[in-house]
């Protein structure tokens, strides 16, 4: 959740049989008032090819908090990748 107090906290519960997929394509349409996301993948056979499976809309707000997120996840695991040779040596 952000760190912001003003913003509203939530909790959240994942459903028990939620679906894991694999998504090797990405497509971002930016709008006037929202973001959409598209996930798809690349056929094996076609490699020009692709398929989309999967599409969702989100606010502007929410976008800018997803690519923070991102970033700093994405930040945090290399910093850990980087340090676990150095645990193993």
């Amino acid at each position: 959740m952000p760190d912001n107090p003003e913003e509203e906290k939530i909790k959240v519960n994942v459903a028990s049989d939620l679906d894991y997929v694999y998504r090797d394509m990405i497509n971002i349409f930016v709008g006037a008032g929202d973001v959409v996301l598209e996930f798809g993948n690349r056929h094996r056979s076609m490699p020009d090819h692709g398929t989309i499976f999967n599409r969702i809309v989100i606010s502007i707000p929410n976008a800018y908090d997803l690519q923070e997120r991102l970033r700093q996840t994405l930040n945090e695991a290399q910093l850990r990748l980087q340090q676990s040779p150095k645990k193993q040596g």
